[in-house]
Order: C-alpha cells, then sequence, then structure tokens
C-alpha cells in the first residue's frame, strides 16, 4: 500500500469511530469490569458457546479490550487481533498455537532475547526442535518438521532486515506458519498483510503505546489463526490486557504517525553526527539489503553504537556521563533513552559471555535532534 494509501486507513480506522449511538462519546468508552451479567440463562449459555466475540469475562472478551484489538488488526490489513498483557506473552501465545512436540521452529539469528529463550528453551522442554539461522539459509534448513517460521524485521539491536516476501513465499509453499516480530516498523511502515505473513506480533509497550506507561502486546491475523490461539494458549494461560490499559493504547494510536516522523527525523539527523565521531566505531540503524521483492526498509528512532574502546570503565563514564539521554530499558516512547550492553552482565536472564562491552543502543524520543546531539557530544568527551 502506498503512502497516501495508508494514511488513509490509519485515520479511517482510528478516527472513523461510530458516534450515532444515544451517548455520542468522543471517545470509545472504557468498559473497566472483569465480568458480564445475563437476564437468562440461555443468553448466559450463548455468550459461552462464544467466549471470543460476546463478552462474558474480561479474560475473553471485552469490548474495549476487543475493540483495540481490531483496529490494530486492521492496521496490519488483517482479518483479528488480540492484545495481550507484554510483546513476550503475544509471541509465545503465537508460537505455542502452532507446535506440539516433534515439530521445529526454524528462526532468524539474534531475535528478542525473550523469544530466544522461548524458543530454544521454554519450547525445547517440551520436545520441540529449533534452528536459529541466516535468513539466507533459512529454505536449506526447513525440515519435514518445520511448523514455523520465526522473523524479527528490523531486531531490536543491530537491525538486521530480511526479505519478508520472498520468506513467506516460500514457507506458504511448504504449509509453513510464518511469525513476524514487528514491534520495530510499526503498521505504519510495515504491513503484515501484503507480505503474506501469517500471524504479526508487536510489543505494543513501544511505539503502539509510546508513553512509557503500559506493557503491552498485540497479535494479528487471520480469523481461523486467531481463534486457534484464543481457544489454545490466550484462555489457557490468560496473558490478557486490562480494558484500561487498551484504553490507553488506543489513546496513543492516534498520536503515532506524529510522533513518529518527528522521532524518525530526529534519529537520522542523530545518525549523521554519529557516523563522523572519533569515539564511534560503528553506528546500527536499518538500511536496504539485496532484496528481490522490495527496496523498503522501515526506520525509527532506535539505533545502536559501538564505542571506539573496549574498556569497561570508558563505557561507563560515557554512560553515565549522559544526561539527557536516561539509562533504562524499552524504547519508542517520547523520553529518551540509553541501554548500555554491559548492563546485563552478571544478570541471571540476560548474562551473554559474549557481550559487546562497547555496544549501548539509544532510543530516540520527542526531545530536539540538537537538545540529543548536544548530550552525546558531551558525554563522548568522557571517553
Amino acid at each position: 500500500m502506498n503512502g497516501s494509501g495508508l494514511t488513509q486507513l490509519w485515520e479511517e480506522v482510528l478516527y472513523g469511530d461510530d458516534w450515532s449511538g444515544p451517548s455520542r462519546p468522543g471517545t470509545p468508552p472504557l468498559h473497566q469490569t472483569s465480568n458480564f451479567v445475563f437476564s437468562t440463562v440461555a443468553a448466559m449459555q450463548e455468550a459461552l458457546k462464544h467466549e471470543d466475540k460476546i463478552p462474558f469475562y474480561t479474560r475473553g472478551a471485552n469490548p474495549t479490550v476487543s475493540e483495540v484489538a481490531q483496529k490494530i488488526a486492521a492496521l496490519e490489513g488483517m482479518e483479528a487481533g488480540l492484545l495481550f498483557g507484554s510483546g513476550s506473552a503475544a509471541i509465545a501465545a503465537a508460537v505455542l498455537s502452532q507446535v506440539e512436540k516433534g515439530d521445529q521452529i526454524l528462526s532468524v539469528i539474534n531475535p528478542y532475547s525473550w523469544t530466544t529463550k522461548l524458543i530454544r528453551d521454554f519450547c525445547g522442554k517440551f520436545g520441540v526442535g529449533s534452528v536459529f539461522c541466516d535468513p539466507q539459509k533459512l529454505q536449506a534448513s526447513i525440515t519435514e518438521q518445520t511448523k514455523v517460521i520465526y522473523l524479527e524485521s528490523p531486531n531490536s539491536w543491530t537491525f538486521e532486515t530480511h526479505d519478508i516476501a520472498r520468506i513467506t513465499q516460500i514457507a506458504r509453499q511448504k504449509g509453513i506458519i510464518t511469525i513476524l516480530d514487528n514491534s520495530y516498523a510499526t503498521p505504519l511502515l510495515q504491513q503484515g498483510a501484503p507480505l503474506q505473513v501469517d500471524l504479526v506480533a508487536h510489543s505494543a509497550t513501544k511505539y503502539l503505546g509510546g508513553h512509557s506507561d503500559v506493557v503491552a502486546g498485540v497479535l494479528c491475523g487471520s480469523k481461523q489463526l486467531i481463534a486457534d490461539v484464543f481457544n489454545g494458549p490466550y484462555m489457557t494461560l490468560g496473558a490478557a490486557l486490562s480494558p484500561f490499559d487498551a484504553w490507553l493504547l488506543l489513546r496513543s494510536l492516534r498520536t503515532l504517525p506524529l510522533r513518529l516522523s518527528a522521532i524518525t527525523e530526529t534519529a537520522n539527523k542523530i545518525v549523521d553526527f554519529l557516523k563522523d565521531q572519533e569515539g564511534i566505531r560503528k553506528v546500527y540503524y536499518p538500511k536496504p539489503p539485496i532484496l528481490e521483492t522490495t527496496d523498503h526498509v522501515p526506520q525509527t528512532g532506535l539505533l545502536s553504537i559501538d564505542l571506539n574502546t573496549s574498556d569497561l570503565a570508558a563505557v561507563e563514564r560515557f554512560c553515565n556521563g549522559l544526561k539527557r539521554f536516561k539509562l533504562g530499558p524499552s524504547w519508542g516512547s517520547h523520553e529518551s533513552l540509553a541501554f548500555p550492553a554491559i548492563a546485563t552482565m552478571g544478570s541471571k536472564n540476560y548474562n551473554n559471555p559474549n557481550v559487546e562491552i562497547s555496544r549501548v543502543r539509544l532510543s530516540v524520543g520527542l526531545q530536539s535532534a540538537d537538545y540529543l546531539i548536544q548530550d552525546l557530544a558531551q558525554a563522548l568527551k568522557l571517553l
């Protein structure tokens, strides 16, 4: 879909609400309730038969949660969606709904760390095999046991991008389900449906939420695949998002085009500045690979740098010297954040013996480019 068509879709989905009801709310109402009541047993029975559509208990369908999920699915060009309590929960539900003992998951290298743990460790405990490989070798790595191909393009540290359309074409020919983590690009810059992805997941905590006040996940796909997720891991594991958090998420979605445009413009200026600095060995930012089907590569406000030093103390001086980039996890919000890879050293869940000591991830927020560049410049002098 071209830029003007996508903009029109975005406006229709997020601003085309039906205001013809008796209360005529300018913002969709918040249904902050855990359960719903019925006038007859028959009505209650009917709701339980269609718990994914008729509100019964908010762990299943809730009007606010369902509305926001459907809007995000529409933005991805897909039929249905579900909201989760985190992006990791959405990814886990997608994977677990498609595999069983004896199957294999084929994943691109370097996905999100908790996704790696899910595929390699958690699923491995239940007899599901896994292979992590370069996307160029995906086709050669497919076996009869391969049931899922997992993609993350761009990823969230070194920003490798893949020819998603080519991979999904291969997968469909072999009856393999594809799952894409689209958190970096958002549906504004990369839609799952035109790329023929089966299930698209998001950490909605990032750009979709954008205010550092909601932890959420989204999963979009066909009605059948989403029904499989709903009737399996979604209801069984109970990782539903609260109605209030869904309502906040809808608030954030309406400003995403403006936020993302401003953030990306600033990030590009920062990348241009960093490339010329003696204290920087390398800048990681999405760039076009050799693609057969598209030359479009999404760029947002997330990038990484390798400082031109292997001295742990020097890296700490740089990071501790930042004043406008705050040290913190996550990304994609209004504030600017720095996440040094060395912060993971010694962590039970994140410790990597091969950690890149010099690497720091930067999440650009809504501050001006000059304001943030001044901060980076003074911190680089501390190396």
